[in-house]
């Protein structure tokens, strides 16, 4: 309660200071447009924009990281790399992540890489977060929203042909560095785009001064060609190289000795000058992940007879083609897309003097695939009401080319089974290959309400997310014990989210508003749970449908005090509920606020931004009788960061700041397992860390 008190009043002693400060300044000043609140906006009910020069007001990591600077995102954390992000309570695949405009999945079985893990910050102009099921045209699934990390094709300019920008911060709790460069060259037909950047970060001390295992280093590199033969034909290739090194995990019994990610990508767009037909656009892109984890290589041996690797690879095929009509009050676009993500992991063991076995094949040859027929139609009723109406349709098939493939270590007290005998003993099935025929659909309708200063709107969906490798066919027993064993479900049913939301936007005078209630009842949830002796095999993790309901709202209020002083404050609450064993879901996140007080010149900006996070005692800890998923009751922290930045008129600009200022300790609540193993571990955040960033755009 004391800390609480200390923050907040922090935050008012700032807040009177600066406003006093205003009042004293009488020379005229031009309102700048962008003064952020939480590092983003929202550009419309229900969607959260973060721009290239909003972005994170310090060095960050991955996108993972980025993409947790928004109201409403948590986030677990293993290590300094790989902030596996969460949306009202929904994480891993429950969110769609477009990585310039395209899917890619990891290479790591326990998610050290997650997708958001390879959207480098600093080489994307903007992230799109759209909270909740919007629309149905960015795949299937997205339940808990869409994340989209997009770039934009350079703008001809014959005065500046060349433009771009370079940079690059510091982080000293960490030690972290990274730089980037960014420059195109363009005319009014073609265009070419080079982006660089690298970053690198040691371990982190905590608020109590505990060192924290979380190195990295990251090398991105892209090219991308663009042509524009004509003022309606664009066509664009491009390629993405990531190279990830030395990644050291505080909450995870593996490292990442490294992880490197080639992506090609091709997208064609044309606008036609007919009145009922206006484009088509067409992207193609396919994404390789090469991923070694292992327990030696960047720590002590554990055991001289359990030395442990495990090699894995994600290939992600993705295709779309969509088309915009217009016909009157209505505009329409259909499309089908193509996603095909094959991934293949074996574990293997060794000791110093031994040869070395296949100990499990956890993603046996794995292939997933989807296609997928949408259509959405946005349908103008008047000059105050609007009415958005969707259907989707997805067929899914899966399969396991490896599942009958027996391991060969000879060491442990367990049968050595292949992953289709993993199968038989939990779920009863010695089929390895599905196919479904999933139905999503939405409606949306928006009202402009207070003379058109705020919209109201309301949306019912059901989206249908079908199960992911691990949940279909992980294989994993380490030979030890059947307690260890992780093993996933071929005949798992897709989960169907009935999902409905109310919310307004308002933005009058000197204050804005906006907020938004859902409520989410899911059918055949799919919950990574413990087997508790049911199929006479120890106590196994296992995944089975549940029914369940995720319940919250968020709310963001600002008040621009006068046109340099702006305050504001941001909710977000989730309650997540197992209604099948009527306990609660395990990794939601609790009750969070945040605080913010910004002052801007023309030149120059200050802020400060208290985070205040509740205790959350709601949580399914015990192994024994529940998934013991939680790492245990998380109490509440709060935190004071306080940020600065100064503008040349040559475009130079340097920020300033400093993170947990209060140096607290404390640590998220969602968590993540060890690496194949039953152990839940939270990792603490960083203590109180000072940082800048120096950019220049020319």
């Amino acid at each position: 309660m004391k800390r609480t008190v200390s923050v907040v009043a922090l935050i008012g002693a700032h807040l009177g200071a600066a406003s006093a400060f205003a009042q004293s300044v009488t020379e005229p000043v031009a309102q700048l447009p962008g003064i952020v609140v939480e590092d983003s906006r929202l550009s419309e009910p229900g969607v959260a924009e973060l721009t290239l020069e909003e972005r994170a007001k310090g060095p960050v990591s991955d996108g993972g990281e980025l993409l947790k600077t928004t109201p409403g995102v948590a986030g677990s954390r293993l290590g300094g790399h790989g902030m596996d992000p969460a949306i009202r309570g929904q994480a891993q695949n429950r969110i769609n992540v477009l990585v310039d405009g395209a899917y890619l999945f990891g290479g790591c079985p326990n998610r050290m890489d997650p997708p958001t893990a390879y959207a480098t910050s600093e080489t994307y102009d903007a992230m799109r977060v759209i909270k909740g099921a919007q629309s149905l045209q960015y795949g299937p699934g997205g339940g808990g929203g869409t994340v989209l990390f997009t770039r934009n094709a350079p703008q001809a300019d014959a005065q500046h042909p060349v433009s771009g920008r370079v940079g690059g911060g510091y982080r000293g709790n960490s030690d972290a560095v990274e730089g980037y460069l960014d420059a195109a060259a363009s005319s009014e037909k073609a265009y070419v785009r080079v982006i660089g950047a690298h970053g690198r970060g040691s371990d982190y001390d905590d608020g109590d001064g505990n060192a924290v295992r979380a190195q990295y280093r990251e090398s991105t590199g892209n090219l991308i060609l663009g042509w524009r033969p004509d003022g309606k034909t664009h066509l664009e290739a491009g390629f993405e190289g990531v190279r990830a090194r030395d990644l050291t995990y505080a909450g995870a019994g593996m490292d990442t000795p490294y992880t490197d990610m080639d992506t090609w990508r091709l997208k064609a767009s044309h606008q036609f000058a007919t009145d009922w037909l206006q484009g088509v656009d067409f992207k193609l892109s396919h994404a390789a992940v090469d991923h070694l984890m292992d327990n030696y290589t960047l720590r002590d041996y554990p055991s001289a007879m359990m030395l442990m690797r495990a090699p894995s690879d994600s290939d992600t095929l993705t295709a779309a083609l969509g088309v915009d009509l217009a016909a009157g009050d209505h505009m329409v676009r259909v499309g089908v897309d193509y996603l095909r993500n094959d991934r293949d992991a074996e574990r293997f063991r060794k000791s110093t003097t031994s040869a070395e076995f296949t100990q499990s094949y956890l993603w046996p040859d794995v292939r997933i695939e989807q296609i997928g027929l949408y259509g959405e139609d946005e349908w103008a009723i008047d000059g105050a009401r609007r009415l958005k109406l969707g259907l989707r349709y997805d067929h899914v098939s899966a399969s396991a080319g490896k599942a009958d493939l027996t391991p060969n270590d000879p060491l442990g007290g367990v049968a050595k089974l292949s992953a289709a005998g993993l199968y038989a003993i939990y779920y009863g099935t010695t089929e390895t290959s599905f196919s479904e025929n999933n139905i999503s659909g939405l409606a949306r309708f928006e009202h402009d309400i207070l003379g058109g200063d705020g919209v109201f709107y309301a949306v019912a969906s059901r989206t249908v997310r079908t199960g992911d490798a691990n949940e279909r066919y992980m294989a994993s027993n380490n030979n030890m014990s059947t307690d260890s064993r992780w093993v996933g479900n071929p005949a798992i049913e897709p989960e169907k989210h009935h999902q409905v939301e109310i919310g307004a936007q308002i933005q009058r005078g000197p204050w804005d508003l906006d907020v938004s209630l859902y409520h989410d009842r899911v059918s055949d949830f799919i919950l990574r749970d413990r087997d508790h002796g049911a199929s006479g095999a120890g106590n196994a993790t296992i995944y089975r449908n549940i029914n369940a309901s995720l319940t919250g709202g968020e709310a963001a209020f600002n008040w621009r005090w006068n046109p340099q002083l702006r305050s504001g404050i941001n909710l977000s609450y989730v309650y997540g509920e197992d209604r099948t064993d009527n306990r609660p879901l395990p990794q939601i996140p609790p009750l969070e606020a945040a605080l913010t007080v910004d002052y801007a010149r023309s030149a120059w900006s200050v802020g400060a931004r208290a985070r205040l996070a509740a205790q959350q005692n709601r949580v399914d800890d015990d192994a024994a009788t529940g998934t013991g998923l939680d790492s245990g009751q998380t109490a509440g922290f709060q935190t004071l960061d306080l940020y600065g930045s100064y503008r040349w008129d040559n475009g130079l600009k340097l920020k300033l700041g400093v993170d947990n200022l209060l140096d607290q300790t404390y640590a998220e609540h969602m968590n993540r397992s060890s690496a194949f193993d039953v152990t839940q571990t939270q990792v603490n955040e960083a203590g109180r860390s000072l940082w800048m960033t120096l950019g220049w755009v020319f």
